[in-house]
């Protein structure tokens, strides 16, 4: 029976790691269509921004309705890779399987 059970938490480690590397790559893709969806006359790299383009996600007043959107999918993104990794190492670490 232990062996059924290492098997399903094996299975569900694999999950939440695929998870997080899908919520990775959603994070990168919505927070660049994001930070392209600025308001006009927005200079991506000028003082609005501190010269820093991936700044624009942290004001929200940079960016249009279309970019405002794409911003909670990106945070959404990032809550969810947070999730799917630290979910897995806390169950580890409480299981004492984290060496």
């Amino acid at each position: 029976m232990s062996q059924v059970l290492a098997g399903v938490a094996l299975v569900g480690f694999v999950v939440a790691w695929v998870a997080a590397v899908m919520a990775w790559f959603a994070t990168i893709v919505f927070g660049f269509k994001a930070i392209r969806r600025t308001r006009p006359g927005v200079k991506l790299w000028g003082r609005g921004t501190m010269w820093n383009p991936a700044n624009a996600l942290l004001n929200s007043n940079l960016l249009t309705e279309d970019g405002l959107r794409y911003r909670r999918k990106c945070f959404l993104s990032v809550g969810v890779f947070i999730a799917c990794v630290a979910i897995p190492l806390l169950v580890a670490a409480v299981t004492g399987q984290l060496k």
